[in-house]
């Protein structure tokens, strides 16, 4: 049954408020996040059954009617940008964003149904209502924010990565002129690049777009492109794991510092709200830096306060 707009405008009032307010620890447990079928399809496994004893009702309560009858969130990524989200041995999804967003499904008392897509069809997902929720490292940018809207999780950055030793000692984007450099399909940094091309002078970077992470860090490897622009996380991690081979990050500040999100449909407000909610009820019982400890994520690579199409929630 739809809720009539005076008991809307209530839940939003009460929603603003408890973001204001530090909730009391509680023990919140992980639910197991399991494999997804072919790309787009949803998972052929739900999480794990939820722990009642993790649920907060008073952020429960938030949710839409249409999600808490069904009791399960349909959620999509892109699993190849590790540590972030990927697909271990087994092909379950893992990563950062999985874990935080069983903590928060642990929190609201629902199910995670996974699906897949690639990278450049994530928004078009969420923005037609195939999926409720879009679960990715992807930037909050004002773009994107004309389509869907973000709940923001963590900080990025990104750096020139070079092959092993810099031969061509590239150092910042004039050095990029006139070579072969990757990057990722739908990501911000073609923007940079196309932006950038002036200052080259007739002598263009030439732009070769990559369907996945782990192709944009492999061309590098194999000599296709002299250098990407990427997070330093997800390249550590593949140097760390050995699957980015033969590279290094150039040190630096980065390029285009921006938060990370979840997305939502612009009209799915409440929805949005309670997982807004449910994630800083993790930031402020220690659940959040404990995931973030798990991979290894820099305190400046976290969120102290959540924060919606990158506003602070007051």
């Amino acid at each position: 049954m739809a809720r009539n707009p005076h008991e809307k405008e209530h839940i939003m009032q009460r929603n603003a408020t408890y973001l204001k307010v530090a909730i009391p620890a509680l023990m919140v447990a992980s639910l197991t996040l399991s494999a997804c079928a072919p790309a787009g399809a949803p998972a052929a496994e739900e999480s794990a059954p939820v722990d009642s004893a993790a649920v907060v009702d008073e952020i429960r309560q938030l949710l839409p009617e249409e999600i808490l009858s069904k009791n399960t969130i349909k959620v999509v990524t892109d699993p190849s940008q590790a540590p972030y989200e990927f697909t271990d041995d087994d092909d379950n999804i893992v990563g950062i964003n999985p874990d935080l967003a069983a903590e928060v499904a642990a929190v609201l008392g629902v199910e995670l149904e996974w699906s897949r897509s690639d990278f450049g069809g994530l928004i078009t997902g969420v923005a037609t209502k195939r999926y409720d929720m879009m679960s990715e490292a992807m930037w909050d940018t004002e773009q994107r924010r004309e389509q869907i809207d973000f709940v923001d999780n963590l900080v990025s950055a990104n750096n020139i990565v070079v092959s092993k030793g810099n031969p061509l000692g590239i150092k910042d984007l004039p050095d990029l002129c006139g070579k072969n450099v990757s990057t990722l399909e739908g990501s911000m940094m073609v923007e940079l690049f196309e932006e950038f091309q002036p200052e080259c002078d007739g002598n263009p970077i030439n732009v070769l777009i990559a369907p996945t992470t782990a192709d944009q860090l492999l061309w590098l490897s194999t000599g296709r492109a002299v250098a990407t622009i990427a997070n330093p996380i997800v390249t550590e991690f593949g140097i760390e794991q050995g699957t980015a081979r033969d590279i290094e990050v150039v040190p630096g500040e980065g390029y285009l510092s921006n938060n990370y999100g979840w997305a939502f449909h612009k009209d799915n407000v409440e929805l949005r709200d309670a997982i807004a909610a449910a994630i800083q009820h993790l930031i402020d019982n220690g659940a959040y830096d404990d995931v973030m400890d798990k991979w290894n994520v820099s305190d400046n690579s976290r969120l102290t306060q959540v924060e919606i199409n990158s506003e602070i929630v007051q």
